[in-house]
């Protein structure tokens, strides 16, 4: 007997916040981009083009090596409401964390470049405190993804370059929520399930340099799909419970997963006015609605799936630069991803809204290719309000964040 959850899309993410790094995984340069996410297709000053358009490579006349570690900050506040009693709950949770990143892009003569780099090194997921009424629907779930990137590009003429990456991707499925054992007054049981798999797909660039200030990038990102199976754990079941269970054949079955990242295009143009000012305008569709989370149910003699209900994402970033000297330059930037989710399809553990944010930063360029940067973009993650129906022994669940926000520092060094 097999059933099978599908828990698909994609970008560090192990506790609250799950809209954070889901912006990072669903673009994968975006860690690595200016202010508020800003200027991923087509700026390709540096070595962190490897990922956002390989194509950009065969801008840089010599090895080019970008550092980019980045620190995430994240606060969020929620409240429950148990309709049928009235039962309200306040919790809330901050997460501090870091993402590495580290890009290398090498030219080989006057037309061809290879690079390697990081892609979507991040994940996603929830968690609840024991008691929270929805302790049956999850406890805690995580989906990380790591992965890398090998690149090659090639320039037609002195206009027009192509790029292609082969993401090699890895993914880790973790899930454990609270079983309700049958008898009268008895604690709950529990249900854990891990999984991993591989994947691998395709990334594909072109570059367009109208002038030596203004230019255009396209980039296409095939979806990664990886499936990995799993035998969940069952612990702290009476024995009429584990009884029914294995009556019903669930004790040996399987769940298979189905994960990854979805298909993308991103179109961008970077222009450099003369003047000292600069502007960056990026656009991205991603084919969100044909992923999605199937929430898995323990119910009393099976483990049931419901299929989740996702929208196509479209995104927005806006970048603008000033250079105050020839060594300094300011950075700013704003941002605006459509929600991929509508309110009455969120559910307690998937409650993705619309995001917005802003971003500055400056650039300080030491010497002739060599520079070091800093920036920092709030992101407000929306309200995410859901309705969790017919949750075992509570009935409805209402929920909304009353504070959702992170704070996202990126550090760059460029050689």
């Amino acid at each position: 007997m097999k059933q099978k959850m599908t828990k698909r899309f994609g970008c560090l993410f192990l506790a609250v916040s799950v809209s954070l790094i889901f912006f990072a995984v669903l673009f994968p340069g975006t860690v690595i981009a200016g202010p508020a996410f800003s200027g991923i297709t087509a700026n390709a000053d540096s070595a962190e083009t490897v990922v956002n358009n390989p194509a950009g490579m065969t801008r840089l006349k010599q090895p080019s090596v970008y550092g980019n570690p980045m620190i995430f900050y994240s606060r969020s506040k929620s409240e429950s409401t148990v309709k049928n009693t009235g039962y309200q709950k306040t919790s809330g949770d901050e997460l501090l964390g870091a993402a590495p990143g580290l890009y290398y892009a090498q030219p080989l003569g006057d037309r061809w470049a290879v690079g390697i780099g990081p892609n979507s090194a991040m994940g996603l997921g929830a968690s609840f405190d024991d008691d929270w009424a929805g302790r049956y629907l999850m406890q805690n779930w995580s989906l990380v993804f790591a992965g890398i990137a090998p690149s090659a590009a090639y320039r037609i003429n002195d206009q027009f370059s192509i790029g292609a990456s082969l993401p090699i991707m890895y993914s880790q499925y973790t899930l454990e929520k609270a079983v309700s054992n049958i008898e009268p007054g008895s604690a709950d049981g529990s249900f854990a399930l891990t999984g991993d798999g591989w994947g691998m797909g395709v990334n594909i660039g072109m570059l367009y340099e109208f002038t030596e200030r203004t230019r255009f990038g396209l980039t296409y990102r095939s979806k990664v799909s990886m499936t990995v199976e799993g035998k969940p754990e069952l612990s702290g079941l009476t024995a009429d419970r584990l009884q029914l269970l294995d009556k019903f054949g669930v004790l040996n079955q399987d769940i298979s997963i189905d994960t990854g990242t979805p298909q993308a295009v991103n179109a961008g143009m970077f222009h450099e006015f003369g003047n000292g000012w600069s502007c960056s305008l990026d656009g991205a569709w991603v084919d969100f609605s044909s992923w999605g989370l199937e929430e898995v149910t323990i119910g009393e003699t099976a483990i049931t799936t419901k299929p989740g209900h996702y929208n196509d994402i479209w995104a927005v970033t806006l970048g603008v630069g000033y250079a105050l000297t020839p060594q300094w330059n300011l950075r700013s930037g704003a941002f605006y991803v459509t929600s991929p989710m509508d309110e009455e399809y969120r559910t307690a553990g998937m409650r993705l809204d619309r995001m917005w944010g802003v971003g500055l930063g400056f650039e300080y360029a030491y010497r002739k290719g060599r520079s070091v940067s800093f920036d920092v973009t709030y992101i407000q993650f929306g309200e995410g309000r859901f309705t969790a129906h017919d949750v075992p022994n509570t009935g409805d669940i209402q929920g909304e964040y009353t504070t959702n926000y992170g704070l996202a520092f990126g550090l760059g060094t460029k050689w």
